[in-house]
């Protein structure tokens, strides 16, 4: 059993947590700690970056500390067992997790195949993206050492709910450079988490 999902406001999943764990506050003892009595074990959330600027609007950044919020979640309730992703992105629009289509610095409708284009910040375009967003999920630990993100999609859709084309195969049903990404970033998260 997860948290309802958040796009923005991990503190809302703590506040979820112990509400429904009947947890005390103060002394982190909670009534129950299991699905039995509604009482979530995994910690539910989205994530997108926005407008292909993911250094320049701080995204790696805000990944990291809703990862490390999560962790202290889990360090405060050692029952809950990390976190699930379930939709990861980029959104075609600026600044927000709402916005207008096609507004920000790169409209998804000026650039080729409606994707992030290739820029210093993203040298290979999306795929750079989704490879740093990897590379701190295998990363983010809790302080007794164990893996915070449990779980973690790709939104696999083409400009849908505001985003760019975020598939990972072409229209010729073949994988594409973000597919190859995809698949050598969780090759890599499966290799680090056997050791």
């Amino acid at each position: 059993l997860s948290t309802p999902l958040v796009a923005v406001d991990i503190g809302y999943t703590r506040k979820f947590i112990e509400h429904a764990c009947g947890c005390n506050t103060e002394t982190k003892e909670c009534a129950c700690t299991d699905a039995s009595c509604g009482c979530p074990v995994y910690i539910g959330f989205h994530f997108y970056g926005n407008d292909c600027q993911p250094e320049s609007l701080g995204t790696y950044d805000v990944f990291r500390q809703r990862l490390r919020d999560a962790a202290g979640i889990m360090e405060d309730y050692p029952f809950v067992q990390g976190a699930i992703i379930n939709e990861v992105g980029m959104l075609n629009f600026a600044f927000s997790a709402i916005g207008e289509p096609d507004t920000g610095k790169y409209p998804a409708e000026k650039q080729p195949g409606h994707t992030c284009p290739r820029t210093a910040e993203l040298p290979n375009g999306m795929a750079t993206f989704l490879e740093k967003i990897m590379d701190i999920v295998i990363e983010a630990k809790t302080s007794d050492g164990r893996e915070v993100v449990k779980g973690f999609s790709w939104f696999n859709q083409d400009s849908v709910g505001g985003t760019y084309d975020l598939r990972l195969q072409g229209d010729d049903g073949r994988i594409n450079e973000l597919g190859e990404a995809y698949i050598a970033g969780c090759s890599k998260w499966a290799r680090r988490r056997r050791g």
